[in-house]
């Protein structure tokens, strides 16, 4: 008499793989396969699969082929032959499901332990990331207190207020002035170099040639990756270029100076020096003394020159009107915006350096190149490289 229960026979590992390896689930699995084939050994009997009903012989013959092989059991002929080899096919195919299970739980365990200790490397990994984290925003904390405070120390506005003894309210006057500490005062700038860009380029732009010339020594810094002292080197070449047709471009400068100097001076002599004045009035103005002066020694200082002013006027007053004009002129040129003979000469110096040197900032080189050298009062030029590392006096 064949058993009521349902006979089932392990899948191929290849077809379980996406099943879940519950193993109470094979478990049951096996000992339902068991149950069948011990109701085939009994007698041959009708077994349920699949919602049918099918005979042993039919249910023996539909176990994989990849899974049969020779039963070790005597085949006689007997009723329960059958039934025996069958058993052991079973039993083989159990032994296989159970060694391809293992293994797979073995790689499963495997890859598992790799993961575990992946996970602890990256545990490990965070931990220390936080706690540099935490280190530097703990160094944050302390430099923007530092940072705070110091900016606090150099505003006005946000110093300690100290109230001034006897003195009601809370007005200007009843608070004291404050007062520099030793360590500010070490502190002060005392060249153009000790300034910060933002300072420098306030300064550049009022038209400072001391903080142009640090910007540019600046530029070549980086420009050419050397120290502040080296590029000192660089801006004496360019001083060189500049200064070229330095007496040149001056000369106009220099023979209005020496003509200014030479035609006040000779004025004076002319109207009230008594040689010069009797001279310039015998020989060119064709003028003669005074009546009852028989020599020109008798007048005094005043007298010549009210004698030689009937003939100087003229000569003074139209002078003085060419230079009102003059000046007249250049006022009118510069409310044009147009430019006069020392901005043209300024704008080709500018423009003859920066064609020079092409490979510095073209603006910072332009507006440091638009200034001429201090000159000596024997108009001897003091130029730039002269002054060495020090540089023009900044007024720091």
């Amino acid at each position: 008499q064949s058993l009521p229960t349902q006979c089932w026979l392990p899948t191929p590992l290849a077809k379980r793989a996406a099943m879940p390896a519950c193993r109470w689930q094979h478990q049951q699995r096996l000992l339902s396969s068991v149950s069948a084939v011990f109701g085939r050994c009994s007698g041959g009997g009708i077994v349920r699969r699949g919602g049918r009903y099918s005979s042993a012989s039919e249910h023996a013959t539909s176990l994989p082929p990849s899974r049969s092989f020779s039963s070790a059991g005597p085949s006689d002929g007997t009723p329960g032959s059958d039934g025996n080899e069958t058993f052991y096919r079973v039993l083989q195919f159990c032994s296989e499901e159970h060694a391809e299970l293992r293994d797979h739980m073995r790689t499963n365990s495997a890859a598992s332990w790799s993961r575990i200790q992946l996970a602890q490397k990256v545990v490990l990994e965070d931990r220390q990331n936080t706690e540099d984290l935490r280190e530097q925003i703990r160094h944050l904390r302390r430099d923007l207190q530092i940072l705070s405070s110091k900016a606090m120390e150099k505003t006005i506005g946000l110093r300690v207020r100290v109230q001034r003894k006897g003195v009601e309210g809370r007005g200007g006057q009843s608070r004291m002035s404050h007062r520099s500490s030793i360590e500010q005062a070490e502190l002060q700038p005392a060249h153009a170099c000790e300034l910060n860009h933002k300072s420098l380029t306030h300064l550049a732009m009022l038209g400072n040639h001391v903080a142009r010339r640090e910007r540019l020594l600046r530029e070549i810094m980086a420009v050419d990756g050397i120290p502040w002292g080296q590029a000192h080197t660089v801006l004496y070449e360019f001083d060189r270029h500049r200064e070229t047709y330095y007496w040149l471009e001056t000369l106009p400068y220099r023979l209005g100076i020496t003509s200014a100097i030479t035609a006040g001076f000779g004025s004076t002599l002319l109207v009230f020096w008594g040689p010069a004045a009797g001279w310039y009035g015998f020989q060119i103005a064709g003028e003669e003394l005074p009546e009852g002066t028989e020599d020109i020694s008798e007048l005094t200082v005043n007298q010549v020159g009210t004698w030689t002013w009937s003939w100087m006027e003229p000569m003074i007053g139209v002078a003085s009107f060419v230079l009102l004009c003059c000046q007249v002129t250049r006022l009118k040129m510069a409310q044009l915006n147009l430019r006069t003979y020392y901005d043209q000469i300024l704008q080709w110096r500018a423009k003859r350096l920066a064609k020079k040197f092409p490979g510095y900032d073209r603006s910072m080189l332009r507006s440091w190149a638009k200034q001429f050298p201090e000159v000596e009062i024997s108009l001897i030029p003091t130029y730039e490289r002269q002054y060495l590392h020090k540089g023009p006096t900044s007024g720091l």
